[in-house]
């Protein structure tokens, strides 16, 4: 049943009635509303359909401490709003307690969280943008984009969140799909918390704190994503983990953060084929173990990677183009290993200041020296000459060959040189 916005209404009215619209439908209908401008709070207690006329603009106001819309009833719609909530509050904008619900194509700007969701399982949001609406808050101090507590099997697709607290919060939530998402300038892009079988594939986080934040977590995966430009805090990351677990991180790009990949407290893990470059540090490795790191590539990073207590962990085939190996037999991989110098990790847990002399010269002459315990270090077993997917083995021996003949050419023409000058002089 399409019901349509044909209530009475005067013509001085600059901002109408949606809850009485609402009150009016029966449960199941579709409400079409016609373009205009509507005032909020409203609430949504019986399976709806809302969505504007087509080709038609909605601009909800909401000047409430309440939410601007709170969808409490199962299997409701809502679809094509633009909502402004006026109001830096604690509440939502958009608070959903139904399960099922789809709530697609909103325009939200938001003075708290954009959409919570609480103890609600099934739904999906789609296609939105969350903009955080006033100035001079501090980043501590703002909601995120979007937040989900205890709520499982949610879709979480191609919506663009900006400028708030964290782009998307999960919280003993699980099997929830995070796809498609674009987040920027906010304080993490991604945070999962005690959550199970969390897929957050193909998003972008671009000028985050950190841009993929996976804490104390399980059968997590991270596939695919990129996430740039994550270095303009302290402890800026982007990707990290921390007590998470059988997790696996695979093809993602990490460019130009302060931590390409961070991995602490953590097991079980599969950190394969990603590139991580133009970091300050590619990877850091602290107290963790039983972790398999194969087929990355570390380029054009400050300090390619740094370990503390991780000895136990499958490292193998990965690319550190700091690194100058030695391939004998030509294939590919080098004869001697790769080791992670724990010099710097252990002296800044020691002294978390000495982190101001981070690549100083001093401190790269000091841990030039320091080769204590090396069968201990952290070591990529067999690393790689080229990047992976370079299928030019023979091309390091090809240029050292071409370098050599040049060096001959040149001492040739040296020593040809230097005998003609001495026969002038005799």
């Amino acid at each position: 049943m399409a019901l349509l916005n044909s209530s009475p209404v005067r013509a001085e009215d600059k901002w109408l009635n949606l809850q009485a619209l609402l009150d009016q439908a029966k449960p199941g209908d579709t409400l079409i509303l016609k373009s205009g401008n509507y005032h909020g709070p409203i609430t949504i207690n019986k399976q709806l359909t809302i969505r504007p006329e087509e080709g038609g603009t909605i601009e909800l106001r909401n000047m409430s401490d309440l939410p601007a819309i709170t969808i409490e009833a199962d299997n409701t719609t809502i679809a094509g709003l633009r909502i402004t909530d006026v109001m830096v509050k604690e509440t939502p904008t958009v608070l959903v307690k139904g399960h099922r619900a789809v709530v697609d194509r909103l325009h939200i700007q938001t003075g708290g969280d954009g959409i919570s969701v609480r103890d609600a399982n099934e739904g999906s949001l789609t296609n939105n943008t969350i903009d955080w609406m006033a100035d001079g808050v501090k980043m501590a101090d703002k909601g995120n984009g979007v937040d989900i507590f205890n709520g499982h099997r949610w879709k979480i697709t191609d919506n663009t969140i900006r400028d708030v607290h964290d782009g998307i919060y999960m919280e003993s939530s699980d099997d929830i799909l995070v796809s498609g998402n674009v987040i920027e300038r906010s304080r993490y892009g991604v945070h999962c918390m005690y959550t199970n079988r969390t897929i957050i594939e193909r998003n972008i986080g671009n000028l985050n704190v950190t841009g993929a934040m996976v804490m104390t977590a399980r059968q997590v995966s991270v596939v695919g994503n990129v996430f740039t430009k994550q270095s303009q805090n302290v402890n800026s990351q982007g990707i990290l983990l921390y007590d998470t677990h059988e997790t696996t991180v695979t093809n993602n790009t990490v460019d130009g953060n302060r931590v390409g990949l961070y991995v602490e407290l953590s097991t079980g893990n599969i950190l394969k084929n990603n590139r991580v470059s133009y970091n300050f540090v590619g990877m850091q490795l602290l107290e963790s173990s039983a972790n398999s790191i194969k087929g990355n590539q570390f380029i054009s990073n400050v300090s390619d990677a740094q370990a503390r207590g991780s000895e136990e962990n499958r490292i193998t085939e990965n690319y550190w183009d700091n690194f100058r190996g030695i391939d004998a037999d030509g294939d590919g991989i080098s004869d001697i290993t790769y080791g992670m110098n724990p010099f710097f990790q252990g002296l800044t847990k020691k002294r978390p200041a000495f982190q101001l002399f981070f690549q100083s010269p001093g401190m790269v002459f000091l841990e030039g020296l320091y080769q204590t315990d090396r069968d201990r270090w952290t070591m990529d077993k067999a690393p790689l000459m080229v990047p992976p997917g370079n299928d030019d083995r023979g091309g390091d021996q090809g240029g050292l060959i071409k370098t050599g003949l040049m060096g001959f050419i040149l001492l040739g023409c040296t020593a040809i040189l230097i005998l003609s000058m001495r026969r002038r002089n005799t």
